[in-house]
């Protein structure tokens, strides 16, 4: 009598959602957030230039505002239409990285700005709304962060879903003579 074993493995996957846009983002809490902040940047760009004050630190509030301005777009942009579910990579911690650097950023130019302010009314404006963007750039990144755990926790969303079954079947034949 002979025994045989088979094995047969079977994956599965969940594929990421399609790039198509997610109408509901904008109306989502960080949806909001980064329109509001995409909008304070070009508040603080056009208050940051309606005085020439390049010199005693308004090119680096201009640097920020635009920099974070176009980043934070993309950032909507891709968010709208599910392109991160399509890229590799830990996007949730890539995102809080980025944050955390401009919270700095904003930061800097806010302390600036306001060292600034008493020598113009625009440069007063521009300190004011670069404080609304620090808050609002750091409270995105403390959702940025619960993004960040829950992706890198057991059961999060941690990339498409892979399931492996392995079936191991023995067949005892028998050779007839």
């Amino acid at each position: 009598m002979e025994t045989t074993a088979y094995e047969h493995t079977t994956e599965s996957r969940v594929d990421p959602p399609p790039i198509r846009p997610h109408m509901n983002y904008p109306k989502s809490v960080p949806g909001i957030l980064k329109i509001v902040e995409v909008v304070l940047c070009i508040l603080v760009l056009i208050c940051s230039s309606v005085v020439y004050w390049y010199h005693y630190g308004g090119g680096w509030v201009q640097f920020v505002a635009g920099s974070a301005m176009v980043t934070t777009a993309i950032l909507f942009l891709f968010h709208f239409f599910n392109v991160f579910s399509r890229l590799p990579g830990p996007w949730p911690f890539i995102e809080f990285i980025y944050y955390c650097v401009y919270d700095l950023f904003w930061g800097i130019a806010a302390i600036v700005a306001a060292f600034r302010a008493p020598l113009h009314s625009a440069i007063g404006a521009t300190a004011f709304f670069t404080f609304a963007a620090l808050v609002l750039y750091i409270l995105d990144t403390y959702f940025m962060y619960r993004a960040w755990k829950t992706f890198h926790q057991p059961g999060g969303q941690g990339g498409p879903a892979v399931t492996t079954t392995t079936t191991t079947t023995t067949y005892e034949t028998r050779t007839q003579y």
